[in-house]
């Protein structure tokens, strides 16, 4: 049987093969997000009434209605596919009904600390979250992993170093990790990314078109649309193309080119002006206005925000549950400074690098700035999450400078951490403990042993994880293999 023609595209071979490992390592987390984008898949409402009590963000405000406090483009968006998989949905919760009205609900111990995801599991909802993982989030990522290849090799490195650094972002950092559940600040990732890739002047080129101006804005504003760190990045990024351009036309033409960038941000910014208005009555108070305090950084500062906290500073970067470098130790390579210019151009020329530089400290300041940060003890690295394709990108010019050997060690040191922080989600020690105590497993799977009766022989053991990974581990070899043959042979 001969591979498909597509494989032959190193691109497309990255795509399928990165979707086929973030889904098999999928899991069953409902995240806020979810809530609203249940209502409007089931009923075409931000409303989020009969999930009441079910998430610290959801309350009842002064209509009688219970919403979300938080930005819902990202559940607008994983609507879609929730409303294309509804029959099926509907048929596992008319068959969960059935079983109950037959044999009665089941004394089976739920041997987890997350009791709001046993009663999701009770209501059958823990399919839902395969179809937002799986058919959601992990082509998202998959499909930015080949945008990112792309930005690579436009910037002249070779296909297989490109290839190597594109693998290595998409499993060797959190994004593995974050890919497995519904998650907003992947949007913001990929807005921003996607913006500065729009603005970002290829060798030879001396003006950013208008259209690419102003689809740069469109995703610019995506960012603010999904959370409200979009209000430094809106700034960062006209700073980059206002700066950029005064270098060679000047401010007044610089300012005047802005205009396409700023037109493209409006439909994005009108979006979240219109749903915060169906949820809240008004547009311009997002959801901490109207919520009561869900937590005990609230009331620190105004809402949560004070000025930056040095311990806060040192904690985004190095806290074992959700610092940067202790989720994704790759990533100090970034830090390395390009003292020996590459051959030819560089990937990340020295104006882009010191405006990744001054970006980093801004998200860091505004990470030590917001007391929320703190609550990241609970749902692992986040709030830096869009920083991280800038920093792989400025990784790739030490990159192929390494030895193979150390190449080699770089790669299979970040894939394992990041593969062991994403199967048992705990801060980055106890996940090492746990894959010593428990051998291998998968996401899914360790959920599913401790919601599950404990006699049952298939659950509960490392064998028929270890399984299904060689297994799949083994399909996208194949696949690869395939696809590199057809690319050999064209």
């Amino acid at each position: 049987m001969r591979a498909p023609r597509f494989l032959a595209g190193r691109g497309a071979r990255v795509f399928v093969v990165s979707w086929i490992l973030y889904a098999v390592h999928f899991t069953t987390n409902v995240v806020r997000e979810h809530y609203p984008a249940f209502t409007i898949a089931e009923h075409g409402t931000l409303f989020v009434d009969e999930y009441q009590g079910f998430h610290a963000d959801i309350f009842v405000h002064s209509n009688g209605h219970s919403v979300i406090g938080n930005q819902v483009f990202v559940s607008v968006l994983a609507a879609v596919p929730l409303f294309i998989f509804d029959p099926v949905l509907d048929a596992l919760e008319d068959y969960r009904k059935r079983t109950i009205a037959r044999e009665g609900v089941r004394r089976t111990e739920y041997r987890i600390d997350k009791p709001l995801r046993q009663q999701f599991f009770e209501l059958v909802k823990a399919a839902a979250t395969v179809v937002t993982s799986v058919f959601f989030m992990a082509p998202l990522t998959a499909g930015f992993l080949v945008c990112f290849f792309r930005v690579l090799r436009r910037r002249g490195l070779d296909v297989d170093h490109a290839t190597v650094l594109t693998f290595l972002i998409g499993f060797g950092t959190p994004l593995f990790f974050r890919t497995s559940t519904l998650n907003h600040n992947m949007f913001v990732m990929f807005g921003m990314f996607a913006s500065f890739v729009m603005l970002w002047r290829q060798p030879g080129v001396e003006v950013v078109s208008g259209r690419r101006r102003a689809a740069a804005g469109v995703f610019a504003g995506m960012t603010l649309a999904t959370d409200y760190i979009g209000v430094i990045i809106l700034p960062l990024l006209f700073a980059y193309l206002v700066l950029d351009r005064v270098r060679s036309g000047g401010l007044a033409v610089a300012l005047r080119e802005s205009l396409a960038f700023v037109a493209g941000t409006l439909p994005p910014i009108a979006f979240l002006l219109y749903t915060q208005w169906a949820m809240y009555g008004n547009p311009f108070l997002p959801g901490q206005a109207w919520m009561p305090d869900q937590n005990i950084y609230v009331g620190e500062g105004m809402r949560g925000f004070t000025l930056p906290d040095p311990q806060l500073f040192v904690m985004n970067l190095l806290d074992p549950s959700f610092g940067m470098y202790t989720w994704a130790p790759v990533l100090l390579l970034a830090l390395v400074p390009l003292r020996q210019r590459p051959a030819g151009d560089p990937v990340l020329p020295r104006f882009e690098r010191r405006w990744l530089a001054v970006t980093w400290v801004v998200f860091l300041l505004f990470a030590s700035a917001n007391q929320y940060s703190r609550l990241q003890f609970n749902s692992g690295f986040r709030y830096l999450v869009p920083l991280v394709p800038f920093l792989m990108v400025a990784i790739a010019d030490h990159w192929t400078r390494f030895r193979p050997a150390l190449r080699r060690v770089i790669v299979t040191a970040a894939v394992l951490h990041s593969w062991v922080l994403t199967v048992y989600r705990e801060p980055v020690g106890r996940s090492w403990r746990m894959l010593v105590e428990e051998g291998p497993q998968l996401p899914w799977y360790r959920v599913l042993s401790l919601t599950s009766d404990p006699a049952n022989p298939w659950l509960g053991t490392w064998w028929v994880p270890s399984t299904i990974l060689a297994l799949t581990l083994g399909a996208c070899w194949m696949l690869w293999r395939a696809g590199a043959r057809l690319e050999a042979s064209s």
